[in-house]
């Protein structure tokens, strides 16, 4: 939902500095020597599937640039090296890796559009199915807890409407066309308006592509995510529109001066804050006060 710049570290780069910081187990180290052309491969492959939405036709424990099978063996190996020698503070030379890698996001995760922020970097495909891309950097997304622990865990498509948005490389349309919008809605007894976040991709896009936005509103739960977001601001909004309407300045320039900079300043086009504003906006046009 939120892009980010895919890491600027080559694979083949990152399988060596931890093979680097590798002093007595040697065992590992051939292993990873061995099976590193495999698995470059494999991490080629991987980036080019992405933005074509091949990533559910991969099977866990296979090589998906030519389907031979990773060991029981070698899934312990290619994890092992994740956790032992690229993520612990003490490997210097990895963990700088790592936390560059986190730091990119800014403080804002990309599968909730920035509500949270990002402790640690998730799998994207999960190191226990796909262990050959247990360090890929374009594998390893900055994630906050919810996302990581109660949306995404550790599951994987096996449909393509089932794949989830990859923040660095998938289909551009995601991040370049507008796909989430809100409805601002007065409720009965006095009790306080609420915005209805929902899914509305434009109509020409491919049936799976709506399946797969819909499927990713829900799964990280954006709608709810985004309306307790917006209702943090709604009363600021709400008391400069009244200000304004008080000074009979017309609609359209409330729309103009007050809602239309948020929406066309707007970090990314699915950002909460633009379907709060174009909620606000059509009330506005509509009923002529709020």
């Amino acid at each position: 939902m939120k892009k980010l710049e895919k890491p600027a570290y080559e694979f083949s780069d990152v399988i060596d500095a931890c093979l680097n910081g590798i002093a007595r187990n040697t065992e590992l180290k051939s292993t990873i020597l061995t099976d590193k052309a495999a698995i470059l491969l494999d991490g080629k492959k991987y980036e080019l599937d992405v933005p074509q939405g091949k990533l559910y036709t991969y099977n866990e424990l296979q090589r998906c640039h030519n389907s031979a099978p990773i060991s029981e063996a070698q899934k312990k190996s290619y994890i092992k090296l994740y956790e032992t020698y690229f993520v612990p503070e003490i490997k210097i030379e990895t963990r700088a890796i790592y936390d560059a890698i986190l730091n990119a996001s800014k403080e804002e995760c990309p599968f909730c559009g920035g509500i949270g922020t990002p402790k640690n970097l998730d799998h994207f495909l999960p190191k226990t199915k796909f262990p050959q891309f247990s360090v890929l950097p374009s594998n390893l997304i900055p994630s906050c807890l919810d996302c990581n622990l109660d949306s995404k865990k550790t599951s994987f498509a096996t449909k393509p409407e089932e794949q989830t948005i990859h923040p660095y490389l998938d289909n551009p349309i995601f991040f370049e066309e507008q796909w989430i919008t809100a409805e601002y809605i007065i409720q009965e007894n006095n009790a306080p308006a609420i915005f209805k976040y929902s899914v509305n991709p434009p109509d020409y896009w491919d049936e799976i592509d709506k399946i797969r936005v819909n499927n990713f509103f829900n799964d990280f739960s954006i709608g709810s995510r985004y309306a307790k977001q917006a209702a943090t601001t709604l009363s600021s909004k709400l008391l400069l529109i009244r200000s304004m309407l008080r000074k009979n300045i017309s609609i359209e320039d409330i729309v103009v001066d007050a809602l239309q900079p948020l929406i066309d300043e707007a970090p990314f086009k699915n950002y909460w804050e633009v379907g709060m504003s174009e909620g606000l906006r059509n009330y506005l046009r509509i009923n002529q006060t709020i």
